[in-house]
């Protein structure tokens, strides 16, 4: 059952690119009012779920993207969102944060965050939109930089002005340079200790969020 906080779609994607999974999880009034925010929420998953020791390109590493409750509202910079890690550059946890339009997109797309692990066998990227989420293949993306895969996605999605936020990782992240950034909406950047390289260990090239 959804929570009824005001501000909370009250559930999460959890995206396993192993199994090639996407599944929605509820998230309880406890742990809104006790994690608030994306970093609060990314910060639970990644000290819950990923054991001690483990190196930031491990498929059991998660990547969490996720926005606070002001997430689509007329508050400036309410589609802001936040991604937690273990990672690349000091293999220790870190949270970013960017602007644009993915934060406010992912509420309207029904979720309070995405959970990302595991390692697809090829190249993919993540269409979130309407309370689901598909895993599509991105072979086509293979090496573009950031701003191509933007154009690409939207004309792959039949999107050419601001339906849809995409972020994505250039050829860096897919080389898996450990300062490689996470960008999107033409020109906003997740920039941290790695998180390119972190998305590029898993083979995914892109999110793509369609406002619900």
């Amino acid at each position: 059952m959804s929570t009824t906080i005001p501000g909370y779609a009250g559930k999460v994607l959890r995206v396993d690119l192993t199994s090639g999974r996407c599944t929605a999880e509820s998230l309880d009034e406890a742990t809104l009012r006790s994690y608030i925010g994306g970093s609060g929420l990314g910060a639970r998953f990644l000290y819950d779920e990923v054991p001690a020791g483990t190196d930031w390109s491990d498929p059991q590493n998660r990547i969490s993207l996720a926005t606070g409750p002001l997430a689509g509202t007329q508050v400036p910079g309410s589609g802001t969102f936040s991604v937690v890690t273990r990672g690349a550059m000091t293999n220790g946890a870190t949270a970013t944060q960017a602007n644009g339009f993915f934060g406010a997109y992912m509420r309207s797309a029904g979720f309070d965050g995405i959970l990302i692990h595991g390692k697809a066998s090829k190249l993919v990227y993540l269409h979130v939109h309407d309370d689901t989420a598909e895993i599509k293949d991105a072979a086509h993306l293979a090496g573009k930089d950031t701003t191509e895969t933007e154009a690409l996605l939207k004309g792959d999605l039949e999107s050419p002005g601001q339906r849809v936020s995409v972020f994505s990782i250039g050829p860096a992240g897919e080389r898996l340079v450990k300062f490689a950034a996470l960008v999107g909406d033409k020109g906003h950047v997740a920039a941290h200790n790695g998180i390119g390289a972190v998305l590029g260990s898993k083979k995914l090239k892109a999110i793509a969020v369609e406002r619900g």
